[in-house]
């Protein structure tokens, strides 16, 4: 099945429509950093550019769901998409249950493994009488086309040379992400134009990567920052050396400065623009840059 739906899914990030930022009008505000020993970022609204904004805000329709189904192998046995947007009430009920089972383990923030909520979704749908279940169908091939499908994705200006251009300063590169399984894939994809089945971004460093799927917690959880301070004690890099770069003034300054992580706000796209002036907390945190360009950050850093 891993094979299958490896080979299948390269047609669909190959027709993805190419996206603009939407500038913020944010002013950049940063300065040399004289003791960076390691670079740190999020994905969503950073690294890539999000249409709904983050990971969490898709837009679905029946439509949708038909063409995942169809593609993935299933048999949908309505013709009516209002009828097969049902699933779409299923799903947020599910998610609900599988995030309070992961709050009652004692997470803060629950996260969950997408492909188990979706494993219930499709069962409780066959019991709609809204699709048939076979062993032809593939739950990863559906799951992520239909991600490709209600949350367009395309890499953020730039993001091929930074990538590059950083692995040539030899400081370790790392990933915090509110991720999935398919994240690293289309990753990967944006940045070598090749499908890679490993849950990891070539060129970040494994050890200082944390997906939100796998540890089952989520930003703004400071604990899954936490995740990565053994690695990198291991290295000798001490949290203060750590420049975290992303686009949330809660999930990810707030957040990354909880463990002592220097912190660079991006601000250069409108969608994912996230100052959170509301929040209590994240409101009264300043953060030690705010860059609206990706290349900002080789000033701050050289």
């Amino acid at each position: 099945m891993e094979e299958t739906y490896l080979n299948f899914i390269k047609p669909f990030l190959d027709t993805t429509e190419e996206l603009s930022i939407i500038p913020t009008g944010v002013e950049a505000s940063y300065s040399k950093e004289k003791n960076c020993k390691a670079l740190i970022f999020d994905i969503y609204g950073t690294l890539i550019i999000s249409a709904s904004g983050d990971i969490d805000q898709d837009e679905f329709s029946g439509t949708m769901y038909r063409e995942a189904l169809e593609a993935a192998g299933y048999d949908v046995k309505t013709e009516n998409d209002e009828e097969l947007i049902k699933m779409h009430d299923v799903f947020l009920m599910m998610l609900e249950i599988h995030k309070k089972k992961e709050k009652a383990r004692g997470s803060i923030f629950p996260e969950v493994d997408i492909l188990a909520v979706w494993k219930d979704v499709l069962e409780e749908s066959e019991r709609l009488k809204l699709l048939r279940l076979s062993e032809a169908g593939n739950l990863k091939l559906f799951v992520f086309v239909l991600e490709l499908k209600s949350n367009k994705v395309w890499p953020m200006p730039g993001l091929k040379n930074l990538v590059a251009r950083l692995k040539t300063t030899g400081l370790p590169l790392g990933i915090v992400s509110n991720a999935q399984f398919y994240t690293p894939v289309i990753m990967n994809y944006f940045l070598y134009n090749e499908i890679k089945g490993r849950a990891f971004l070539d060129g970040f460093d494994e050890d200082l990567s944390v997906f939100s799927y796998k540890e089952l917690k989520g930003k703004p959880d400071k604990a899954i920052y936490e995740v990565m301070l053994p690695a990198l004690k291991k290295r000798g890099i001490k949290p203060e050396e750590v420049l975290f770069v992303g686009n949330d003034m809660l999930k990810d300054i707030y957040a990354a400065s909880q463990v002592g992580f220097k912190t660079v706000f991006y601000a250069g796209d409108q969608r994912a623009y996230r100052p959170r002036n509301e929040h209590p907390e994240a409101s009264k945190v300043k953060p030690d840059h705010v860059i609206t360009e990706l290349t900002q950050l080789f000033e701050i850093i050289s």
